[in-house]
């Protein structure tokens, strides 16, 4: 039966999940009993044992999945590795290089498996190696606009290609196709923001007004309606950025005069809009009409009915915002009103109740004054922290939500309603926790109760509505409770999220399932900054876990294997590129050993020097806690004498020499090339980083977990081995309080 079938997947990916969530935050704790060689022989055997994991399931019949989900395992692994050795010898924390060393075999196992998660792991680690290094997370960055709007350009520009490539199907990716269009957009109408490039934002109007155009007539000659509908969406988006754009730089009477005409105007355009999309009825094309099947075509309508309605309720939002706005700036500017709150609650309930009575006008006018009246009277009563008025509005939200029709609008009031709910509860209660364990007790209350409705145009709305936000106020309550309720959150979570995942999967919920991983996903993230619980802790407790659930999917397998078998397909993983991979696999664990080799070499073989340091105490995004340190040697006096522009991010050496009396390492001059050291100075390797400062690529120390306090208050001098060409590896931080050792 295909629904075991998929709950044996979700179980193996559940476990697999969690056991790799433990392996990452196991070596992020840097735990001080394990030494050099204790850490890194595990990472290899993962590495290689995955690979070995999935070359023996590629074998198997029915296990096209498990070799896949193993190859995966290995790549993380090597991600793992790549992180641990740049912690065990205090290389740069979230260095660029780690993810774009990470980024290769990723890239690569996802063109020749083909599989999803390689594609948005390679994106991913892709996105985060281009931002570190134009945007590292501490030092300069580019402080010119037009070369941060060149960086991020080159985003564009990657994300357009990742498009057009998808688009042609020469990557087969629907996630990747949707993500980098919507990236592309995001970025272009960022960078066309004037009051964040205030240069040259303005001029970014033409690439983003060109993209747009682009996006709608390529969707209209391929007569793809979903895409169609997006580029109309990031149109409407640029109306409304454009407009807040307009009403900061011109606040007077007469722009808000003539901005309820635009109002009017932008409203008629979007029910055209919607009216040609609704009627439009592309035929297919002549290949597509004999593979296109009844279902299929059924699906395809289905999906584009409910982007239109997102994109109606999105309009609706949108011309809520413009006209709440508008009447601000009329009561405020315009008119004058002496009590200007009082106008805007009680405009709000006059346009609300007679939005609710006006049953025959056209919709779309009809929700947009609704709303807005919405937004600016609860809005105001929640500022104003007016409760009688707040319970006004969430009276008549809830009577909205049972008179007013559409899945969508009833979603938007049954969260209104919660909205206010909440604030009502915090001017009630004083406690935090409790009004956010109040909240999801209501919330879990209305779903069930829902569930039993038989009217699934009440149903649907609390459905959709409820769950989501339930998990994520849950989701918060696993960060800020304390003691025995931090606990109880956190199995709660996982109870939930996990039993709602198998019922979803099975049952072919997939708007569940897509809210259930995503939370799941999240939480195996996020809980690594949770600083209530160890590292070491949540390593042990999502190993156990990772366990019992990969026990628990075997034992459930062997016991429903012949109701539960994989569909026949051919394992082109390893008949066509087996050897490719086995190659792959081997460059990692050379690459790892090379690294290793030569870092050893080093601190074998380097001069140790003494240097005077300022720590601070962050933690990386694998890697671990760390200090950050900056030397003394960091600002050179010589910097004054010269242009900025001639030694921005440029490669340097210096001399240092020790102090006779405390044996700290001082700055002498900037070395010249080939010229002989005296016995006692150093060559020292270093990047200038701004106008007086230089990184020497031992900037980072990494700690065990808890530490950094210490550190940060007892640390001033730093041991550090340099090689005779100048690179450096920091040794240890010296904790005693005299420089005299």
């Amino acid at each position: 039966m295909k629904s075991k079938f998929v709950t044996i997947q979700l179980g193996y990916v559940l476990g697999a999940s969690a056991l790799l969530t433990a392996i990452v935050y196991f070596f992020a704790t840097n735990w001080e009993k394990l030494n050099r060689w204790e850490k890194f022989v595990p990472v290899f055997v993962l590495i290689l044992g995955f690979y070995g994991l999935s070359l023996w399931l590629s074998h198997k019949p029915g296990r096209h999945f498990l070799s896949r989900l193993s190859l995966f395992a290995s790549c993380v692994s090597f991600g793992v590795g790549v992180g641990l050795i740049g912690q065990t010898y205090n290389s740069h924390a979230d260095s660029y290089s780690l993810f774009a060393v990470w980024f290769i075999p990723a890239i690569l196992f996802s063109f020749l498996t083909r599989w999803q998660p390689f594609y948005i792991l390679s994106y991913v680690l892709g996105h985060i190696a281009y931002g570190l290094y134009f945007f590292p997370k501490w030092g300069s960055g580019a402080e010119d606009e037009m070369i941060q709007i060149a960086i991020l350009l080159g985003l564009v520009v990657i994300n357009g290609m990742l498009y057009v490539l998808t688009e042609r199907e020469a990557v087969h990716s629907p996630f990747l196709k949707w993500v980098s269009f919507q990236a592309a957009m995001a970025l272009l109408l960022f960078l066309s923001i004037s009051h964040i490039f205030e240069e040259n934002g303005i001029v970014m109007n033409v690439p983003l007004i060109a993209a747009l155009v682009l996006a709608v007539g390529y969707a209209h000659r391929t007569r793809n309606k979903t895409y169609l509908l997006f580029a109309g969406l990031w149109v409407s988006a640029t109306v409304t950025v454009k407009y807040i754009e307009v009403v900061i730089d011109h606040y007077n009477e007469l722009f808000f005069v003539v901005s309820l005409l635009f109002l009017i105007a932008f409203i008629a355009a979007n029910v055209k809009f919607m009216s040609y999309i609704r009627a439009w009825n592309p035929a297919p094309k002549q290949d597509e009409t004999e593979t296109l099947t009844d279902e299929a075509g059924k699906a395809h309508n289905d999906f584009t009915k409910w982007i239109v309605r997102v994109l109606t309720v999105t309009v609706i939002i949108i011309g809520s915002l413009l006209g709440s706005l508008t009447i601000i700036g009329i009561v405020t500017v315009v008119l004058g009103f002496e009590h200007p709150e009082k106008v805007l609650m009680g405009y709000g309930l006059l346009s609300v109740i007679a939005m609710i009575a006006a049953s025959k006008l056209n919709s779309l006018a009809r929700y947009t004054i609704l709303i807005s009246g919405l937004l600016l009277g609860a809005g105001t009563s929640v500022v104003m922290e007016n409760e009688t008025m707040m319970l006004v509005f969430l009276a008549v939200t809830i009577l909205a939500f049972v008179l007013m029709r559409g899945l969508l609008h009833r979603v938007f009031f049954f969260l209104a309603a919660i909205s206010i709910t909440a604030c009502l509860l915090v001017r009630w209660i004083d406690s935090e926790i409790i009004v956010l364990t109040v909240l999801a007790g209501v919330l879990a209350v209305l779903f069930a109760g829902s569930s039993v409705l038989k009217n699934d145009t009440l149903k649907l709305p609390i459905l959709y509505s409820s769950y989501p936000s339930f998990l994520m106020i849950l989701f918060s309550l696993t960060f800020i409770t304390e003691k025995a309720w931090y606990f109880i959150s956190n199995i709660l979570f996982f109870l939930i999220v996990v039993t709602a995942l198998v019922i979803s999967k099975q049952k072919l919920i997939k708007w569940m399932y897509a809210w259930s991983m995503g939370f799941w996903i999240a939480y195996l993230v996020y809980k690594y900054y949770d600083l209530a619980w160890k590292l070491l802790h949540k390593s042990v407790t999502f190993a156990i876990i990772g366990i019992v659930l990969l026990t628990f999917t075997v034992w459930y397998e062997h016991r429903h294997r012949q109701e539960a078998i994989e569909s026949k397909e051919t394992n082109a993983i390893f008949k066509m590129n087996r050897w490719i991979i086995a190659l792959l696999v081997l460059l990692q664990v050379l690459a790892m050993s090379l690294q290793i080799g030569k870092s050893e070499w080093l601190l074998a073989h380097g001069q140790l020097i003494k240097l005077k340091l300022e720590p601070l105490d962050p933690r990386s995004l694998i890697q671990g806690d760390y200090v950050r340190l900056r030397y003394t040697i960091s600002n050179l006096e010589i910097f004054q004498t010269m242009e900025p522009d001639t030694f921005s991010n440029k490669k340097l050496a210096v001399v240092l020499a020790p102090n006779k009396a405390t044996g700290v390492y001082d700055f002498k001059r900037v070395y010249r090339e080939d010229e002989i050291l005296a016995p006692d100075e150093v060559k020292l390797n270093g990047t200038l980083t701004g106008y007086d400062n230089v990184a020497y690529g031992i900037e980072t120390y990494f700690i065990p977990e808890g530490t950094g306090s210490i550190y940060e208050r007892d640390a001033k001098f730093a041991e550090v081995k340099v090689s005779a060409g100048g690179d450096a590896i920091l040794v240890r931080l010296l904790l005693a309080p005299s420089i005299v050792q």
